[in-house]
């Protein structure tokens, strides 16, 4: 079996903060209304952007990054399911995602996370009878911090853990620059 080491969107591991923290007022109200956002973020990009494509990077096994185990409460070099994705639209790239989760978590009820393939994660999340949504957690990345073509503006991202029959499941997401130039002039025509 091939372990991928770490990602191929990020750089390095990031630091995340608490919605709660200090940091997250200085985020402009445009932006945190998407990283608030608590509902299914597929449903959301497709109300704006209209249909949503997956791009898979990768899917299988992998490392996680430090802060990764820690929230996942898993020891530090334990090969873990990593899913990497970029989400576009006609508009182009919007989202690039990754989520980590144990194998444990994709067994049983949760065995349908590892078959997605190119559909999105959200369609399965949001409609599993086992998923629960725990905490969530913010970051600013600095453009080094991306693998992919340079960013034009500082990205941002949120990741949330969430339980498959308590089972973790951590869903990290990258807002590109391009969301917000489109989403901008897209969402004010929606009223």
């Amino acid at each position: 079996m091939t372990v991928r080491s770490h990602s191929r969107l990020l750089t390095e591991d990031l630091d995340w903060f608490s919605p709660r923290h200090p940091r997250a007022r200085e985020i402009p109200p445009r932006i945190r209304d998407w990283l608030s956002e608590t509902g299914s973020l597929t449903a959301r990009l497709e109300a704006v952007a209209g249909n949503v494509r997956v791009q898979v990077l990768y899917q299988g096994s992998g490392r996680a990054f430090a802060s990764e185990t820690r929230w996942l409460r898993l020891p530090r070099d334990r090969c873990l399911w990593v899913r990497e994705v970029i989400l576009a639209s006609r508009h182009g790239p919007l989202v690039a995602a990754r989520t980590v989760a144990p194998g444990e978590t994709l067994r049983g009820r949760g065995a349908g996370f590892a078959r997605l393939g190119a559909r999105p994660l959200g369609a399965l999340l949001f409609s599993h009878p086992a998923v629960e949504r725990g905490d969530s957690q913010w970051v600013r990345l600095a453009p080094s911090a991306w693998r992919l073509s340079p960013a034009e503006a500082p990205l941002w991202g949120r990741r949330t853990l969430y339980y498959v029959d308590a089972a973790p499941l951590l869903v990290s997401e990258f807002f590109l620059p391009s969301l917000f130039h489109f989403a901008r002039h897209d969402e004010s025509s929606l009223g």
